[in-house]
């Protein structure tokens, strides 16, 4: 089968080297118009988040790959500068720096949280680099914090509450406590569930907020038993979710519950370590695996035949930054990034989520998002996605606060 990682435009030859973590290439590509185009990809790799982060580099080394194999971009290779931060934001400014002055970096992915990405975004145009952020979801990143070189490939935070809010009324459980990470998207995603919570009839009982790399929730789970809640709405990710679930159910808590709705908290490679306890539990799902188009297709056995497993929305969300990256070099005509920062407004490619377009307002990437429930299947688990929302329906209109 012809493989389609390009979807706006024909493709030429294309190479990948990969740079080991931390040290520099030696390659040329500083940005001229015959080297490789390089990206750099800055993932955390160690503590909360530290999974994710590896399976972000997996998903844009099979993007490359593939590309590689069967196509190009613009006429010329892709190499992949790996490094490595601890998701904080001084440092993952400092490795920026170090990918684009140091090793000749053009576009920054596999970036994590949302603070780094405000960071970055104030940066980039002085670097001369532009992001594509597949990870970070705070509204501000489209808003006060916007960038003309940074891509928002990820559903918001609002996109996501927006898709779950249109299902919230059918959820059992009238009084909710809300238990969030305590930085910026989990407070955006706090704040934004509140109002959708209230519109549909439902009260908050309680809400609150545990630090990233949180390991007990012994004193934030008794709150939530002693606050008379029939429903929780949880904000945690990683190592801090599977704490949470797995103390969660040491002190019986699901006995009180009607509905565990997860944000970003339950995903397809925490499954065999959660077991059947999660069972029942609702989430956002903000890629489908077993969507039908074939560029989905190909990505899912090319990903899966690389790594071994399945690929879940954080390696489906990095491919489609690489998806988006490609194909807004083509349309550019250049990979020069500030004329792809100027080209990419308003393109529109097929990817393996279906079409999207990149709004030129805001750099949005307006995309379907999900709400899927944890069902046994096949002897494990898998996500029964319940319903599909349309961009038009999730979407805010452009914060006049982000100014390009």
């Amino acid at each position: 089968m012809k493989r389609r990682l390009l979807a706006a435009a024909s493709a030429a030859t294309l190479a990948m080297t990969m740079a080991a973590c931390g040290s520099a290439s030696t390659s040329s590509g500083d940005g001229g118009e015959d080297g490789p185009i390089k990206v750099a990809l800055i993932p955390p790799t160690s503590g909360a988040l530290a999974q994710f982060g590896t399976d972000a580099v997996k998903a844009w080394e099979t993007a490359v790959k593939l590309v590689n194999e069967d196509g190009g971009v613009d006429g010329r290779k892709i190499e992949l500068v790996v490094k490595s931060t601890d998701a904080d934001p001084a440092t993952t400014l400092r490795v920026a720096r170090e990918a684009v002055t140091q090793d000749g970096a053009q576009y920054i992915g596999a970036v994590m949280t949302s603070p780094e990405h405000a960071a970055l975004n104030a940066q980039l145009e002085g670097l001369g680099a532009m992001s594509f952020n597949a990870l970070g979801k705070d509204d501000a990143l489209v808003g006060e914090q916007c960038s003309p070189y940074a891509v928002h490939v990820v559903q918001t935070s609002s996109m996501d509450i927006n898709a779950l809010a249109s299902s919230l009324a059918t959820l059992d459980g009238d009084k909710w406590a809300i238990q969030a990470v305590d930085y910026a998207t989990g407070h955006s995603a706090a704040d934004k569930f509140k109002a959708a919570a209230e519109k549909a009839g439902k009260e908050i009982v309680l809400e609150q907020f545990a630090p990233l790399n949180t390991t007990d929730f012994g004193s934030y789970i008794t709150k939530i038993k002693g606050s008379d809640a029939d429903a929780v709405f949880a904000v945690e990710y990683g190592a801090d979710g599977v704490a949470f679930v797995q103390q969660a159910d040491q002190f019986n808590l699901d006995d009180q519950l009607k509905t565990v709705l997860g944000f970003n908290m339950v995903s397809e490679p925490l499954f065999e370590t959660l077991g059947d306890t999660i069972v029942g539990y609702y989430n956002n799902v903000g890629y489908d695996v077993a969507g039908d188009n074939e560029l989905n297709k190909e990505f899912v056995d090319a990903y899966t035949a690389d790594h071994g497993s399945a690929p879940y929305y954080v390696p489906a969300d990095n491919y489609l930054a690489a998806e988006t990256l490609f194909a807004a070099i083509e349309k550019a005509g250049s990979a020069d990034p500030a004329k792809v920062s100027e080209a990419i407004g308003g393109l529109t490619l097929d990817s393996i989520v279906g079409e999207v377009t990149v709004r030129a307002e805001d750099h949005q990437v307006l995309r379907d998002s999900y709400l899927g429930k944890v069902v046994e299947a096949d002897g494990g688990l898998a996500f029964d996605v319940l319903s599909s929302t349309p961009p038009d329906i999730t979407t805010p209109e452009p914060d006049p606060a982000c100014k390009f």
